[in-house]
Parts: C-alpha cells; structure tokens; sequence
C-alpha cells in the first residue's frame, strides 16, 4: 500500500493513522514577490514546495508535508508591481495558528521550511512560541542555509552570486520550472550596498552582524541583486537535489527528538 505523502490528500481516519505513524510535518513557507524581469512571482513559492514534497515522497512514511503558506511579510519590495505582503504580525498568528492545530491533531514534530528572506526572523519566532505553546517540538529552516555547501559548490558569477533573483535562485527554478523563466530579459545587477560597509552582508553566503533590511527600491533598480546570466538548469539541479537530502536527513533526525517532561525548579514562596 502506498503512504500518501502529502496532508490534503488525507481523509479524517488517515488522519489518525498518520498521527501514529509520527512523521515530521513540513510546512513549506514562501512569498509572492518581484523576481526581476525573467522570473515570476512565485519563485520561493515553486522552490520550497518543490523541496518538500521531494523530500515527503522520498521519506517512506517518515515526513508529511502540508499546503504551503504562500504569501509573507514583504513590504521592503512594494514599490514593484507584482509583490503582496502580510502584515508581521498577521502571518506570525496565522503560521501560529496552523501549526497549533496541527499540534492539536497530535502532531509532535513539525519544521516551518522558509524560501524568503523576510520570513525567516518571523519563521524563529513562530516555531519558539510552538514550542512553548504546545506539546510539540517545533523548529524552523531557510532551505538555501540547509543546502549552503551544495549551492556554493556551483556558484561562478563572483561574490554576490547568492542574493535575489540571482545565479543561484535562477538555476534552481530552471530546473524545476524551466518554461517560465525568460533568461533572453536577464539583468545582472549588484545592489547598491553591496561591497560597503562590512557589517552589511555581501550575499547570502556571508555571516552579518547587523540584521537590516531597506526597501529595495531605494538601492535596486531591475529587482535582481546577482549574476544570474550564470544560471543553468544543470548546476540548479545539483544545488536543490543537495538540499532536498538534507532536509530528509534534518526530518528523520527530529523524528526522532523525544518530547521529554518539563521539570520545574522553582520553590514554593513562603505563605
């Protein structure tokens, strides 16, 4: 008999089922944004899921992986057409809210798997309220930190190769859904505060010691930070084919976590 591998196919008693099977959860997480003149909006959306669902079916029964969350906190790229951003605290709450009703099923491993940038602090916050709000262990993930060394291992078109829109996420999303990139319309563009000061990140490879975020416009002009004339299919499918066992590895290791009993070391106060 097949597992079903993906949680809308169920029916209520497989439900059950799946509950005693105790997989880990993935709850793929992305955005709908502006990816520069040659990819679509949906790029974190199409990669996430893709990685997920590769990964749930690959699993043997050990993941499942939900419906995606397909829109995030976005408002540093609002002044390009195309781009739809919750608000913070909204997406906090909803996240928040499926993960509680997951953990209400019974679900007792679950990992948020971020493809946008601007979810990621809000994608840690989720996962520690979870946490500490359920009997739940509940961890979050941006997919291009998981996959790092198999990404960086393909990269040519120099130290910014890794940023939005670029070689990196352009070859990815050649592989998964070549059709709709347009590469004849590529810009290859370094966002102006690229190469200053060094406490800003040159790339997504790179450690920061500030976190800071300006709206996109006031430093970018095509949308793309990166070289994605770089990109190919070929290298795309290495880097995600890289992140997709690792992220199987990552479930079958929280699989595997015991939920163990708090222990409280507080005394009584005096009466």
């Amino acid at each position: 008999m097949t597992i079903k591998h993906r949680y809308r196919e169920l029916t209520w008693p497989e439900v059950n089922d799946t509950v005693l099977r105790a997989p880990t959860v993935l709850i793929p997480v992305g955005a709908i944004e502006q990816h520069g003149p040659h990819l679509p909006l949906d790029v974190d959306n199409v990669l996430t899921e893709h990685i997920c669902e590769e990964v749930a079916r690959r699993s043997e029964g050990d993941v499942i992986v939900m419906p995606a969350i397909h829109y995030g906190y976005n408002d540093h790229n609002m002044d390009y057409p195309g781009t739809i951003s919750i608000r913070m605290q909204h997406f906090i709450d909803y996240c928040v809210d499926v993960g509680a009703s997951m953990a209400h099923q019974g679900f007792r491993h679950m990992l948020y798997v971020n493809a946008h940038g601007s979810n990621a602090p809000l994608c840690d916050l989720i996962a520690r309220r979870l946490t500490v709000e359920t009997e739940s262990l509940v961890g979050a993930v941006n997919h291009w930190e998981l996959g790092w060394d198999f990404i960086a291992a393909e990269l040519e078109g120099g130290p910014y190769a890794a940023d939005h829109a670029c070689e990196w996420e352009t070859s990815e999303y050649l592989h998964v859904n070549p059709d709709l990139v347009q590469m004849d319309k590529v810009v290859d563009e370094i966002s102006a505060e690229r190469g200053g000061p060094r406490w800003l990140y040159p790339d997504l490879a790179s450690s920061k010691w500030v976190h800071f975020m300006n709206y996109w416009s006031r430093v970018n002009e095509s949308g793309v930070s990166g070289t994605p004339s770089f990109a190919t299919a070929e290298k795309g499918g290495r880097m995600i084919e890289g992140t997709i066992g690792r992220l199987l590895d990552v479930s079958r290791e929280f699989r595997a976590m015991p939920v163990t009993a708090r222990v409280d070391h507080r005394v009584k106060p005096p009466a």
